[in-house]
């Protein structure tokens, strides 16, 4: 039969009738990035071309008027985010404002906006804050890295921030510098293989944010561990020091940053064989390399001639935080924007900066945008520079930041963030105590235990951190509160700062350095000192009871010297840091819920090497009951098939019995029996023995037949 016809739609009922719905706008046909780049550059004055060489800290009064060309007749190519910072949802604001500024200009170009997130979103509140990269050089795992990556990728991005300032591939020589956390090894094969895998993370995850290797060169392997000092290497040390760069570059690291330091007295700002003829040539870099803060006017002689010696060694964006000049160092518009234009302006027109150099710099910093998907047509936010790694951030592919706000510090974040810091781990010293039972009675003492600040360092909620107990997350002291919690003994868990509480049969010890950032936390000596206040814990906790046995904790951004809380500690175990979920992770390994699988990405003074660290062997499994000897098996099927016949009689010689007139002959196991009657009474006898073996050999047949059918 033929379908039937269509209906006709329902008449709509009679009323006003509605305005036409104007068509959409037409959209510019897309081309390719090398077009645009090139459409954006013939437009741009020299000045404009100077202005997107620029980075300004958003916190500087202007920005804003700096953006969108109504202070002076230039541009702003990046602005980064620097300090404390306030909620996602406020920096999502300040984001989305400078970037509508940016639009307002003539030429509409969107800004670069960085962060230091270099172990997750951790300057700004409300989000997951990970471990250091060296708990992850303990826990050398590529794919636990590239996660967290991927998970610090999403709560940027909710942010409106699409540039991060990591991963650090440095590779520290010396524990007395101020940022050897940031490391993740003193192995350079280990820093490759962790930063490359950090990298992909980055730009590789559904919420692409472009990445950025530092610090070029060799900063890990300065004299006495000095920041921002010089680096005396011989052409294979060099080489060494290179080769996780050429690493980050091959994974497609859209960016560069250039250290502070120098390399045997050259300062890598003004290095053009490093960042040229290395980066640029040998290693076919396309990226943009950024100077580091305010690090080019580290140069000798004045402005004009520090800004043209970085240029012409290859700098594309100039990072500016201010200048020293009174009452103008927080002001953009009167401060480094004007200065840094005026004076790269007059070097082009004096001939020290080549207008084809300015040229590269800005074609650079223009195709990074559009690989971030900021030239699109529409310029709706980042666009995905790869298929998405992880399948939980698949969602969040064309997403808003705003609609990421809800994923920022999820269960999910956490839940990761709790596990790198329990592979990061590593246990140094083991004399039997644990795993603890949950029930145990057990005092967690000194500083380190209710501190979420020194349990996630610097770069946490500020540049330098905090020693307050602040922040989301989970602290030793709550982190074992809650496991014991969960077995019903959550009193059992006490707390005391100075260690002088004679509660608790075991003692949890958690010494812990001050927070520290980079400067600020350089030593003289070596190996690095532990605090005061935690020795005094520790003589607290063994005057009051000597017997008890102690479980010392340590966090810090390096290895220290607790070669006195070694002799008096029955177990150490390091563990960095561990971030703001250390607190679950360490509760759980000492409870023996998670193993211990970190391995030193360092060596640990004269006692522990490079890669040591300590397993727990699960204890022996005891032996099983004496069982009472089992009568022998008999086959199932000789229980149900018939029995056999039995044996026969042992033979005999021929004889004869009277049995009233009968005579019975045996004859060896034949019976004949001779009957003295006639042939007739003979025949009937006979016939009577035949039907009665008749009738037994069919019963027989049956039960057998019966018995196959239930074998099967």
């Amino acid at each position: 039969q033929p379908p039937p016809p269509p209906q006709p739609p329902p008449t709509p009922p009679p009323g006003p009738a509605l305005p036409p719905r104007p068509p959409p706008p037409p959209r510019p046909p897309s081309m390719p990035l090398v077009e645009k780049v090139e459409g954006l550059l013939g437009q741009m004055t020299l000045r404009e071309k100077i202005g997107q060489m620029l980075q300004l800290v958003e916190y500087m009064s202007g920005v804003e008027a700096v953006a969108d060309g109504s202070w002076g007749d230039s541009s702003l190519g990046s602005v980064l985010y620097s300090g404390g910072l306030p909620s996602v949802g406020s920096l999502r604001e300040r984001s989305a404002r400078l970037q509508r500024a940016a639009r307002r200009h003539r030429l509409g170009i969107p800004l670069l906006i960085g962060v230091d997130a270099v172990h997750g979103h951790a300057q700004a509140r409300g989000t997951t804050v990970f471990p250091h990269n060296i708990g992850l050089g303990c826990a050398r795992n590529e794919s636990l890295a590239r996660q967290l990556a991927e998970a610090t990728s999403l709560e940027v991005a909710a942010c409106g921030i699409n540039w991060v300032f990591g991963p650090c591939v440095a590779a520290a020589q010396d524990d007395r510098w101020g940022r050897t956390y940031e490391a993740f090894s003193s192995d350079t094969e280990l820093v490759s293989r962790l930063g490359e895998a950090q990298v992909r993370g980055l730009q590789e995850s559904s919420t692409p944010v472009a990445a950025c290797a530092k610090h070029l060169a060799a900063d890990g392997a300065t004299q006495h561990g000095r920041d921002q000092g010089d680096a005396v290497l011989s052409e294979a040390e060099l080489q060494a020091h290179l080769r996780p760069y050429r690493a980050a570059v091959q994974a497609g690291a859209l960016t560069v940053m250039v250290s502070f330091s120098s390399i045997n007295g050259r300062p890598a700002h003004g290095n053009r064989w490093l960042v040229t003829q290395f980066l640029k040539r040998e290693l076919g870099f396309e990226g943009l390399v950024v100077s580091d803060w305010g690090g080019i006017n580290k140069l000798p002689g004045s402005a004009e001639q520090q800004f043209a010696a970085g240029i012409n060694a290859g700098i594309d964006l100039v990072m500016l935080p201010g200048t020293n000049a009174p009452g103008t160092w927080n002001q953009a518009t009167s401060g480094p924007w004007r200065a840094f234009v005026d004076s790269v302006e007059r070097s082009v027109k004096t001939g020290r900066i080549s207008l084809e150099r300015i040229d590269a710099a800005v074609r650079r910093v223009l195709r990074v945008k559009g690989k971030l998907g900021l030239l699109a047509a529409d310029a709706g936010g980042t666009a995905a520079l790869r298929p998405p790694s992880s399948k939980h951030l698949a969602a969040a592919a064309a997403a808003e930041p705003k609609q990421l706000a809800p994923l920022v510090r999820s269960k999910w974040h956490r839940a990761l963030a709790e596990e790198a810091a329990a592979r990061s781990a590593v246990l140094l010293k083991h004399d039997g105590a644990l795993p603890l039972s949950p029930t145990a009675s057990v005092l967690v003492a000194c500083r380190g235990g209710r501190s979420l600040g020194r349990q996630m360092g610097g770069w946490s909620l500020s540049w330098q951190g905090t020693t307050r107990d602040e922040g989301l997350g989970t602290n030793v002291y709550d982190g074992f509160r809650a496991r014991a919690g969960r077995a019903g003994c959550e009193a059992c868990v006490s707390f005391s700062e100075r260690g002088d509480a004679d509660s608790g049969d075991v003692a949890i010890a958690v010494v812990s350095e001050d927070p520290y950032a980079e400067g600020v936390g350089d030593r003289a000596r070596s190996p690095v000192p532990m605090h005061g206040p935690d020795h005094a814990c520790l003589d607290n906790l063994m005057k009051r009871r000597s017997s008890r046995p102690v479980i010392l904790v340590a966090i810090s951004g390096r290895p220290v010297d607790i070669s006195e809380f070694d002799r008096r500690s029955s177990v150490i175990i390091a563990s960095f840091v561990p971030g703001s979920e250390g607190g679950s992770a360490i509760a759980s390994l000492v409870y023996g819920d998670r193993p211990f699988k970190g391995r030193l990405c360092r060596a640990w003074g004269e006692h522990w090497s490079l890669g040591f660290g300590l397993r727990l062997e699960p204890p022996p499994a005891a032996p099983p009951p004496p069982q009472e000897p089992s009568p022998p098996k008999v086959p199932v099927f000789r229980l149900l098939r018939p029995a056999p016949p039995p044996p026969p009689p042992p033979r005999r010689s021929a004889s004869t019995t009277s049995l009233g007139g009968r005579t019975r002959r045996w004859r060896g196991t034949w019976t004949t029996l001779w009957l003295r009657s006639s042939a007739r009474s003979r025949s009937g006898a006979c016939g009577a023995a035949r039907s009665s073996l008749s009738r037994r050999t069919t019963a027989a047949q049956s039960t057998g037949r019966a018995a196959q059918t239930t074998t099967r």
